[in-house]
């Protein structure tokens, strides 16, 4: 069977878990593309809005009461009418445009994506590597403490515990998909227990032997 032609890694990670390190440890190891903050930035020029504004639906998914609030805005049926509001872009949306990028950029070179769901995006292109990356607890916020300049232990706890919720949630909703189920992954590592390099190693090797 011939070997895939693209070289494709796809990572998913806990926050604190060493995600973006690894990617472009990878990216300069493999020499091939990092992808990451980009998708967002070319998301936002195909929607025509500020990559600010959509950086706060990523990974979020809408309340119940969101919802609830689009459609009440357009008043009662028996209420006098209501112009409907400029139209809200929600995160099934920007999930979507996203989507389209990085099979875009997937088919087009070797690259090695962090986040953004690319994991589940990408499950069924030939050659990809999928790897979840995770740390325990006490570890990840020390990091997070050191890679935010946070001097409060208890707000990177909680920073960490609000990533993993939203994260989890995120891949729920819009894939049916669960973060932890980890026969999506080729690869779980434990970046407490080996080192970031180690992992970054680890991985160079897993791709070097699905190209042989």
């Amino acid at each position: 069977m011939p070997a895939p032609t693209r070289r494709l890694v796809a990572i998913s990670r806990q926050v604190g878990a060493g995600g973006a390190y690894i990617g472009q440890a990878l990216s300069r190891q493999l020499d091939i593309r990092y992808v990451d903050r980009e998708i967002l930035q070319e998301a936002a020029r195909i929607l025509g809005r500020d990559d600010r504004e959509l950086e706060s639906l990523e990974e979020r998914v809408s309340s119940l009461w969101d919802r609830m609030a689009a459609v009440l805005s357009w008043g009662a049926p028996e209420a006098a009418y209501v112009p409907p509001p400029i139209p809200t872009l929600h995160e099934e949306d920007l999930f979507s445009v996203e989507s389209g990028i990085i099979r875009e950029v997937a088919a087009r070179e070797d690259a090695v994506f962090v986040g953004r769901a690319a994991t589940w995006v990408l499950r069924d292109t030939p050659g990809v590597v999928t790897v979840f990356l995770h740390a325990p607890e006490p570890l990840r916020v020390q990091r997070v403490m050191g890679d935010y300049h946070l001097t409060d232990e208890s707000s990177a706890r909680d920073l960490v515990r609000r990533s993993d919720q939203q994260r989890s949630r995120f891949l729920q909703s819009l894939t049916g998909g669960s973060w932890f189920n980890l026969s999506h992954y080729h690869l779980t590592i434990d970046t407490g227990a080996v080192s970031l390099d180690e992992a970054t190693e680890v991985i160079c090797r897993l791709v070097s032997l699905r190209h042989r």
